[in-house]
């Protein structure tokens, strides 16, 4: 089922509230978002955003699960859609799709890499668990370089960390709407750890053309 989140026609007025705070946490960041003004940009009154949820922060976190929902569903729509391709043009099409959507919806792309950092430790382990879900898309790399399952068994997560440092950095400089620039340089960072640095500096010229 598609979410709300991506397509902003939300189908509950549950999900209505969480499309609002997705927009209001991303144009105003986290610590200034007021539950009024996310009910009215809703179009609820703040007691029936009380009946809801129990805090702002249990309507930021159900509206953070919804959006990596979003993410990892258009990485994996990219990523099967390239099936029978050879893993390094799988991830490279996994990446492509990730940042031309962090491209166009910038209020996804804050409240997913950017806000969640800054509400405290429930926020960090969702954050954590979200790029967990990530991990399978590289996993089969172990197969395609020289290294395969000498590697450590972080080496996904430490790949990953890399690519979310790069883009945290595009969208925290206000530079998200150019995030397609990055590609190449987030397939270097991902793929260095299990192809070395020679092919993964063929794959990221390759990309950038």
């Amino acid at each position: 089922m598609e979410s709300p989140i991506s397509t902003y026609a939300p189908r509950t007025r549950r999900e209505q509230v969480l499309g609002a705070m997705v927009q209001v946490a991303a144009a105003e960041g986290y610590e200034s978002v007021r539950v009024a003004e996310v009910a009215a940009r809703a179009g609820i009154s703040e007691e029936e955003f009380g009946r809801m949820f129990a805090s702002k922060s249990a309507c930021f976190l159900e509206s953070y699960d919804a959006v990596i929902d979003v993410l990892l569903a258009h990485v994996a729509a990219a990523f099967e859609a390239s099936f029978g391709e050879p893993w390094q043009d799988r991830v490279v099409a996994g990446l492509r799709a990730l940042v031309e959507l962090l491209a166009v919806k910038a209020e996804i792309a804050r409240m997913a890499i950017v806000e969640v950092t800054a509400i405290g430790e429930d926020a960090r382990i969702r954050y954590r668990a979200a790029l967990e879900r990530f991990v399978p898309f590289l996993e089969e790399g172990r197969t395609v370089g020289a290294r395969g399952e000498d590697l450590p068994e972080e080496t996904a997560r430490f790949a990953i960390g890399s690519a979310t440092a790069m883009i945290f950095n595009e969208i925290r400089s206000g530079r998200g709407a150019e995030m397609q620039r990055i590609l190449p340089d987030l397939v270097f960072a991902v793929m260095t750890p299990y192809l070395g640095v020679e092919a993964a500096e063929a794959e990221m010229r390759r990309v950038g053309g």
